[in-house]
């Protein structure tokens, strides 16, 4: 049976995480991830390219070694061994385990924010403030975005719980409260 990409993200992430716990290495190999993720996300092909048949080993050695060039060495080696395992496809779901993994270990919670204008500083600060109580986090990391069809409100995303104060909700509410009634 076949483990899914998400579940090899997560044992590859797992090992390469406490390696580099035990080197010191956590910062270093969160930002060369963070890189590979970038490299994957503007180069898409490169998935198809270690993960098809289309191109010789050779030819994708080749593209490993062009890859592995700017990173350290632990990052080198545990790129070469995902090569030699076929698993240089699953760079994203890697990258993605291991930056959950350090962000749950460092108290850190990405959140975005929907609301239909622009916020200012004093309430970004105030609503950081009030993620970290809430969440016992001790940083937020926090993406903006501007959404006029919500009418009204902000809705906020802290992980996968969603809290929706839009207008847009209330009303929704309401008319199917509405028309609920009237049937």
């Amino acid at each position: 049976m076949a483990i899914s990409k998400f579940q090899v993200g997560k044992r590859y992430s797992k090992a390469l995480y406490e390696v580099a716990q035990e080197q010191n290495s956590l910062d270093e190999i969160l930002e060369d991830l963070k890189s590979l993720k970038t490299i994957y996300r503007e180069n898409p092909n490169l998935v198809v390219a270690f993960a098809g048949r289309s191109i010789s080993k050779e030819e994708k050695n080749k593209i490993l070694d062009i890859l592995k060039k700017p990173f350290g060495e632990l990052m080198q080696n545990f790129l070469s061994m995902l090569f030699e395992r076929d698993r240089l496809d699953c760079m994203d779901e890697i990258a993605d385990a291991y930056i959950n993994k350090y962000d749950a270990d460092h108290g850190i919670v990405e959140v975005t924010v929907t609301s239909t204008i622009e916020l200012s500083s004093e309430q970004e600060d105030k609503l950081k403030s009030v993620i970290e109580q809430r969440f016992s986090v001790k940083q937020v990391n926090l993406t903006k975005i501007v959404d006029p069809s919500i009418i009204g409100g902000v809705i906020i995303r802290v992980g996968d719980q969603v809290i929706d104060g839009s207008v847009l909700k209330r009303y929704t509410a309401i008319k199917n409260l509405l028309l609920v009634k009237n049937k």
